[in-house]
């Protein structure tokens, strides 16, 4: 292991994508390295990241959520097949069929058929039972078992789940079972576990409003408000670079001491093929890596391969911070990368160019060509919002007075969308984020929402006629109450 090449590359990728801080985790064979990288908050030289500087790592929470249900698949209390309504009866989809066949394997390999409605998350108020129990009002997007549809809401059901076959809450299965058996320390469940923790790598996003907040992969980052996820078996464990290691160690060690062999060769097992990948969340490496000869989902992580070696990843994003966990269990190797950034490519670059440094491999510059990647997208997305702006009609009048949109809004799925009025400008809250609404043409406004850098602006779509309004986004139309 050729420490000074890991952090020459880190130290670069971190340069050429503007990120203030990261770490890595590194095992191959018997070495071990941890090490953190720039600042966990911009401007503030005394934030220096180290291996135990405390990350969000996302969805690759995911595995960690795989692994509670394999754990209690040895056990003998649970078996992947068996249906979800053996031990949630409350459960329901939109289809009753499709509610009575699913099962625990279906809501771990994203085929259900179901979009993730990923409004509901930025709402903030609901717990992972209401968020649950509204996904039976979500029309499904793809067949039952037909295609690969990645939902983060299946993940909150396998761990209502684990919670009501072990007796404990999901937080408490992972921390005291995975974390506490593993030695990791400073890992946590969810932000309001983090308590009086120090030596925090703080959420940054550029503010740059020359590209729509989705794409702004470049540019200076500004530190920003925690998006506080907490409770969340698809996305919220906060870890270290040192405590990855022990989770890359148990993995490389065929599950031990968490899992049998057999049970994690079935979690790493390909169940779903992924289709269409030029518009999955594998699209960047889908167009830069076409010697990839499978491209499949197992049970919480991705399996693929790399220069003709099986290997398990998965990304991970939450408001403020990427993040990739990967290892090759043939060849003994596994690594973690963790950025305090919203937007970036810089983990994806990372996955090729780490695998390429422990396999001796030389000749690419993966951060040089994800950056031609990104800045491609930046300028796409760039001009499809323009030609919006050049098309729109800002001095077509609403066909009502503002006062008469005023009121709340239900929505099945959603909750409640509060419109009010500050002045003659209109304002609208859903959850714990809020907007005032620009009028943009007709009936027809722009939602600028108060999670800076974190959330595209939207267009909010009033039918007076109706009672209804629609966040065009989201696709998520709420009814006003009378």
């Amino acid at each position: 292991m050729n420490t000074q090449q890991i952090n020459q590359l880190m130290s670069k990728t971190l340069a050429t994508w503007q990120i203030p801080g990261g770490a890595v985790a590194l095992i191959s064979g018997d070495e071990t390295y941890a090490q953190g990288y720039g600042l966990g908050a911009a401007g503030q030289p005394e934030s220096a990241v180290d291996a135990d500087t405390i990350f969000a790592i996302g969805s690759t929470t995911k595995a960690f959520t795989s692994a509670a249900v394999g754990m209690l698949v040895d056990e003998g209390k649970l078996a992947w097949d068996d249906p979800v309504i053996k031990y949630l009866p409350d459960f329901a989809l939109y289809d009753p069929w499709v509610t009575q066949n699913v099962t625990i394997r279906d809501l771990l390999c994203h085929r259900l058929g179901l979009e993730r409605a990923q409004r509901i998350y930025y709402h903030q108020g609901f717990d992972q039972r209401e968020i649950i129990r509204r996904m039976r009002y979500l029309p499904p997007a793809a067949g039952f078992r037909t295609q690969f549809q990645y939902a983060n809401q299946q993940f909150g059901a396998a761990g209502l789940i684990v919670e009501a076959v072990s007796g404990q809450s999901w937080d408490d299965f992972i921390s005291e079972r995975i974390f506490k058996v593993l030695g990791m320390s400073r890992s946590v469940s969810g932000f309001d576990r983090l308590g009086n923790s120090s030596n925090l790598a703080l959420p940054h996003a550029s503010l740059d409003e020359t590209y729509p907040a989705g794409v702004r992969f470049l540019g200076p980052k500004t530190t920003l408000p925690w998006f506080k996820l907490s409770h969340e078996p698809s996305g919220s464990i906060h870890t270290t670079a040192n405590d990855l290691t022990r989770w890359l160690k148990a993995l490389l060690e065929g599950g031990a001491p968490l899992l049998k062999p057999t049970t994690l060769a079935e979690i790493t097992t390909p169940q779903m093929v992924m289709q269409d990948l030029g518009n999955s969340e594998l699209a960047p490496l889908y167009y830069l890596q076409p010697g990839t000869h499978f491209w499949t989902y197992g049970l919480g992580w991705w399996v693929m391969d790399y220069r003709g070696e099986k290997v398990l990843m998965h990304g991970g994003q939450m408001p403020g911070f990427n993040s990739v966990v990967a290892f090759y269990p043939a060849r003994k190797v596994g690594f973690a990368v963790m950025f305090n950034v919203h937007q970036t490519l810089a983990h994806a670059a990372l996955f090729y160019a780490l695998s390429d440094l422990l396999f001796g491999e030389t000749g690419r510059d993966w951060n040089g060509e994800f950056l031609q990647v990104a800045g491609g997208y930046m300028e796409q997305v760039k001009a499809g919002v323009d030609g919006m702006r050049t098309a729109r009609q800002p001095e077509i009048p609403p066909s009502v007075a503002p006062g008469q949109l005023v009121g709340g809004y239900q929505s099945d799925i959603y909750g409640e969308a509060l419109i009010g009025l500050d002045g003659e400008r209109l304002t609208l809250q859903y959850g714990k984020i809020s907007s005032t609404l620009e009028h943009w043409q007709c009936d027809t406004f722009l939602a600028k929402w108060n999670l800076q850098g974190l959330l595209e602006d939207a267009l909010i779509v009033f039918k007076p006629e109706n009672q209804t309004l629609t966040i065009v986004n989201d696709r998520a139309e709420f009814r006003k109450i009378q």
